[in-house]
C-alpha cells in the first residue's frame, strides 16, 4: 500500500496530489496549506518514493506500470475510505500517472490538473535513458541533505523554506532502482491517451527549456479537439510551474477545482 498524508476538512470535496519523480508527498506542503481550508487533501508518496514501498526487481522490468497499478489500488482505497470521488493534481511523472488514470479509470476521477506532465516523445524517452549515469550520480550526492539543500537554494532561491525541505526529503527517499531505469512515463503515445479522456482534464505548461509539454505540446493538445481537455499557459516558468509562480498557478487553477468540487457536492 502506498503511503499518504491527509490534511484539511473531512466534510469537503477530496483532492489527491500526485508528485513527480524524486519528489514526495510533503513536497506539496505549501499547496496543501493553500487547499486545506476548502478541501480534504490527500498527498500520496507514489511507488519508490517517500515512505511507500520500494520497487522489486520484477517491478523494475516495467516500473511505470508498477507505479500505475499501485496508484490505482491506493486511489480506490482512499475513495472508499472517505466516500468521495477525487479531484487530482499531478506534476511531471505524477501528471503522467494521473493522465493514464483519467483515461483508463474515469469512474475514479472527478477532474484533473496535470502540471507539465511527462508526456514524452521518443527523443525525450531516449534522453532520460542517456542521462541515467548523471541522474544516479546526482541523486547519490544529494543523500547528504545539506548538499541537496544548498544546491536547491542556489538554483531556486525564490522557493519557500518548507518547499525546499520537502524537495530535499524527496531526494533522500527516492528509489535509485527507478532512477536507474530512466522510465518516468507510460509506453503509450500521449496523444492516444489524451484522446481517450472522458472526464475534465486541464494541462498546464510554460515556455522554458526544462518544460516537457511546452507551448508546442499545448498547441498539439488543443489540436486533438477533445472537448474534455483544456490547456493553460503560464509564461516564464521552468518545469516546476506551481513552485515557481504559485500565485499565478492558483489564480488560474483554483476556478477549475472549485467548479469540479461544486459538481461533486451537487451529485452527493
Amino acid at each position: 500500500m502506498l503511503s499518504y498524508l491527509v490534511a484539511g476538512n473531512p466534510t469537503r470535496p477530496l483532492i489527491i496530489l500526485v508528485h513527480g519523480v524524486e519528489d514526495c508527498a510533503i513536497a506539496w506542503a505549501d499547496y496543501i496549506d493553500h487547499l486545506k481550508s476548502r478541501y480534504l487533501v490527500v498527498s500520496i508518496d507514489h511507488k519508490g518514493h517517500g515512505y511507500s514501498p520500494r520497487f522489486t526487481d520484477q517491478e523494475l522490468e516495467d516500473p511505470f506500470e508498477a507505479s500505475f497499478s499501485a496508484l490505482v489500488y491506493a486511489v480506490q482505497f482512499i475513495e472508499k475510505t472517505f466516500g468521495k470521488k477525487a479531484i487530482f493534481v499531478g506534476h511531471s511523472m505524477g501528471g503522467a500517472l494521473v493522465t493514464k488514470l483519467a483515461a483508463r479509470y474515469p469512474e475514479l476521477v472527478a477532474g484533473a490538473v496535470v502540471e507539465d506532465p511527462a508526456w514524452l516523445s521518443q527523443i525525450d524517452r531516449q534522453n532520460y535513458v542517456t542521462n541515467i549515469p548523471t541522474a544516479l550520480s546526482q541523486l547519490e550526492s544529494w543523500q547528504d541533505p545539506m548538499v541537496a539543500y544548498n544546491w536547491g537554494r542556489k538554483r531556486r532561491p525564490w522557493w519557500s523554506g518548507d518547499t525546499m525541505i520537502g524537495w530535499v526529503f524527496g531526494k533522500l527517499r527516492a528509489d535509485s532502482g527507478l532512477i536507474g531505469t530512466g522510465v518516468v512515463s507510460f509506453k503509450e503515445k500521449w496523444q492516444d491517451l489524451v484522446q481517450e479522456i472522458t472526464v475534465p482534464l486541464v494541462v498546464v505548461s510554460s515556455d522554458q527549456e526544462s518544460d516537457i509539454v511546452g507551448k508546442t505540446g499545448l498547441a498539439q493538445t488543443d489540436a486533438l479537439a477533445n472537448q474534455n481537455v483544456e490547456t493553460v499557459f503560464i509564461p516564464g516558468c521552468e518545469h516546476t510551474l506551481r513552485r515557481n509562480k504559485p500565485q499565478e498557478f492558483n489564480r488560474l487553477i483554483d476556478p477549475y477545482l472549485l467548479k469540479w468540487a461544486d459538481a461533486e457536492e451537487n451529485r452527493s
